[in-house]
């Protein structure tokens, strides 16, 4: 039964595929880097494990290679002139998105040169930051964060957030011996712990406001703990698995069930219900909520 799970769900990617190559974060919507990245890395899972298609009627390994191809031009055309990527194809502004095609892209039929200005834009991409001392103690009072830290920001310019940290610290983990990457790791990753919530867990910034504990969120946990599991897994603590344990049935949704199932069994660890939670949403055209980018989380967390 999960082989049939999972390979009606590659089948549903590949008739979902847009016509330029790329995916929308729903059927027929404009091609996006996150949902295409996140396609392409789902797909090229499964593809490794052997996965066989179920629907009908089959597609040849050709016709897959072909998507794969097109998939990944769509991917390197959307590159900007600085290096980075925007959130479509015609987005004027570099953000986020950019440790999400490095991701895809950091493979054997990809361009190098393409992946190594992704990585140049990620190390070098500015974000706010307070460095006066009666900033920093305002901010450490009230947030209970250290702000002179770098994380990474949505945006350049912007301030660092959890979510976007994580996914640069995984974009980039591949480099960690480059003496121009490592430093920037180790802050990244001494960013994620300064914005722990008390209890354990992350929501998507400050731990804490006006003294105030703010709670924990199924997501920003799940993709700090892969990160921190990937560059420094002696920082994972039992409080965040169990926190994130908590709140991803709390949240119930697809991306919340997915992205903690892959954070869980990156530790080595499982959670039975919640992938039976997730295999149920599964609709009958083989995808998770008509959305190429929640099919492609979920097709990952269920292999």
């Amino acid at each position: 039964m999960r082989s049939l799970t999972e390979g009606t769900a590659r089948d549903f990617l590949w008739r979902t595929q847009n016509a330029d190559g790329g995916w929308g974060y729903a059927v027929g919507h404009t091609s996006n880097v996150e949902a295409t990245a996140a396609v392409v890395l789902a797909l090229a899972d499964a593809a490794t494990a052997g996965i066989p298609f179920a629907s009908v009627p089959p597609r040849s390994q050709s016709a897959e290679e072909q998507g794969a191809d097109r998939a990944i031009a769509w991917l390197v055309a959307a590159q900007r002139p600085d290096g980075g990527w925007g959130l479509t194809a015609d987005d004027p502004v570099s953000g986020w998105q950019t440790a999400w095609a490095v991701l895809a892209l950091a493979r054997p039929d990809a361009s190098e040169a393409t992946v190594r200005r992704g990585v140049a834009w990620l190390l070098a991409v500015p974000l706010m930051r307070l460095e006066k001392a009666e900033d920093v103690r305002w901010m450490k009072d009230i947030l209970g964060i250290d702000p002179a830290l770098r994380g990474w920001p949505w945006l350049p310019g912007q301030a660092g957030w959890v979510e976007p940290t994580a996914l640069a610290l995984l974009a980039l983990a591949p480099w960690a011996e480059r003496t121009d990457v490592r430093p920037r790791l180790d802050e990244g990753i001494h960013f994620l712990l300064d914005r722990h919530c008390q209890g354990g867990g992350w929501n998507v910034g400050n731990p804490v406001m006006f003294s105030r504990p703010l709670p924990p969120r199924a997501i920003p946990t799940a993709w700090a703990l892969l990160a921190l599991n990937r560059l420094m897994p002696e920082a994972v603590r039992a409080e965040d698995v169990a926190t994130l344990r908590k709140e991803m049935h709390a949240d119930g949704s697809t991306s919340a069930l997915a992205w903690g199932l892959l954070a869980l069994r990156s530790l080595g660890q499982d959670d039975r219900v919640a992938a039976d939670r997730l295999a149920a949403r599964q609709a009958a055209d083989g995808g998770w909520d008509g959305s190429p980018y929640h099919t492609a989380i979920a097709l990952r967390a269920l292999r």
